[in-house]
This record gives structure tokens, sequence and C-alpha cells, in this order.
């Protein structure tokens, strides 16, 4: 183990090393973002990435190489999500706290996700999908789930509903899963659904907190009012606590809120990159 990890370690100690020479005006925290956020990808995704292979570019254990950053233009927030690129990933910090206050807008930590990068983590159609699916138990309900089984997602999810499981208040919250995989995109998009993946989970909130933001009539580009109930209510953030301490974020943390979404992002939150945010 240690010594699998030496390539990385390394890589990230040269970039690291280089941005600290620059001088001032030249690309030091760019490089430096880079080496947190590539060596991030490596800790939250052992078994697809190796290695960092240069200041731009991961090596993956089949010997694809990925580019971090492709340099895209600044432009509309629907257009950066839509072209997103793994350092997209990291523009956005997800907020480790509980939410007190409704998100900014266009604030969408984890929604700008490269599509390519989670075509080679979990598949690129629904046959290479299913085949990495597995059946686990969620203890708030007494019943058996789906969910993807690479990179340490399902046995997260497993971990996630054992502890919920020990305090009934709260699982009660999570006791109607809505289902994980379905191979389909994102509702008037292009871009794939976590669901396509399998790496998502969507529960049956209590109808005062079931809410998603184009079901409340919002629309891509304009102000979105955001549901005060799901801001004073202690009980869902504390489910959200337990699934963001296994590497799950929680789709009521963006503007463009769902209330009832969670998905496995480890490189987010959770304790893989927790001490490189």
């Amino acid at each position: 183990m240690m010594l699998a990890m030496l390539p990385m370690a390394l890589a990230a100690q040269n970039l690291l090393a280089a941005a600290a020479t620059m001088k001032p005006g030249e690309l030091r925290e760019t490089t430096v973002g880079h080496a947190r956020g590539m060596t991030c990808l490596i800790k939250a995704y052992p078994d697809l990435v190796k290695e960092i292979l240069d200041s731009n570019h991961l090596r993956t254990h089949a010997g694809d190489v990925l580019a971090y950053d492709q340099g895209l233009p600044q432009s509309s927030h629907e257009w950066r999500l839509d072209h997103a690129d793994l350092k997209a990933q990291f523009d956005q910090s997800y907020p480790a706290q509980p939410l007190t206050a409704a998100p900014e807008l266009n604030m969408d930590p984890g929604r700008l996700r490269s599509q390519a990068f989670f075509d080679h983590l979990y598949g690129q159609n629904l046959k290479q999908v299913q085949s990495q699916m597995v059946s686990l138990h969620w203890a708030p309900c007494q019943c058996k789930l789906s969910f993807a089984g690479r990179h340490g997602a399902a046995q997260a999810l497993l971990r996630v509903g054992q502890q919920l499981a020990r305090k009934p208040e709260l699982a009660a919250y999570v006791a109607k899963p809505l289902g994980s995989l379905n191979w389909r995109n994102i509702a008037g998009t292009q871009r794939r659904s976590m669901h396509a993946y399998g790496a998502a989970i969507d529960f049956q909130l209590p109808k005062h907190l079931h809410h998603y933001w184009q079901w409340s009539g919002c629309k891509a580009g304009a102000r979105c009012d955001y549901p005060a109930p799901v801001l004073r209510d202690q009980t869902l953030q504390a489910v959200v606590q337990v699934f963001e301490a296994h590497g799950f974020i929680w789709g009521g943390k963006w503007y463009h809120f769902d209330t009832l979404h969670f998905e496995y992002r480890p490189e987010l939150t959770g304790p893989a990159c927790a001490g490189l945010r």
C-alpha cells in the first residue's frame, strides 16, 4: 500500500514545490490547486486513478490519460454545467456545515462534473453500469437496495443505513427509497444524471421537505426561492450529516435544490480528502 502511494505523493510534492518557487504573478495558486485536486481524486477513487502524470494530467490503472484542466472559457452557469472538466468539480466548495440559509445564486457544488470521468468510474452505457451494481441491506426500511458497487459506493451507503437505523427518528426520513439506477439524462439537458451510474439515491421525504427546483416552477438562469421549511428541519439536517460523513453530497445544498437526492461524491465530502479541501 505504501509503495503504491509513492508515485502520487512524489508527483504532488513536485507540483507543490514548483508552485512554491514561482514568482509573484505566475500561476502559483493554479499549480497548488491542481495538485490538491488531482491528489484528492486519487484518494477518493484509488481503484481508477493510479498517479499524477504531470501538472495537468492523471493516469488511470488502465493507462488512460485524463486532463484535469481543459482551459474552458468563463461562460454562463448552464454552459459550465454542460462542459465541466475535472477542475470544475472543485470550483465550488461543498459546505461542510449544516445548511442555515438558502444557497447563493448558482451555487451548486457537485452539479459541475466531468461526464467522461464518471463514465470511467461506473460505465459508459447501461450494460456496463448494470454489471457493477450490487444489492445491499438498507437498515432504515429493512429492505434491499441496488447501488453502484465500485469505488466503495455501496459499502458507504450500507454504513449510512446502519448508522441512521440506530435513531428511529432519523431512519423514518429515509425509510422509503425511490430508487437509484435509472439510465437517463437530467431533465431538460444532455447531461447524464448520477442515477444513470447507480451512484445516487432518492428518498420520499415528508411532504413539506420533498422539493425539486423544477417542480417548484423555477427556470434555469432565473432566481428561485428556496423552500424555507427545509432550513428549519433539524432532523433532516442530522440525516444529511450522516450521509456526508460517509462521502455523500445532498442536493438540498444546491441553489437548484433537489432535497430528496443523495449521491456518492467522496472527492467533495467525507474522509478521503479531508486534509485537501
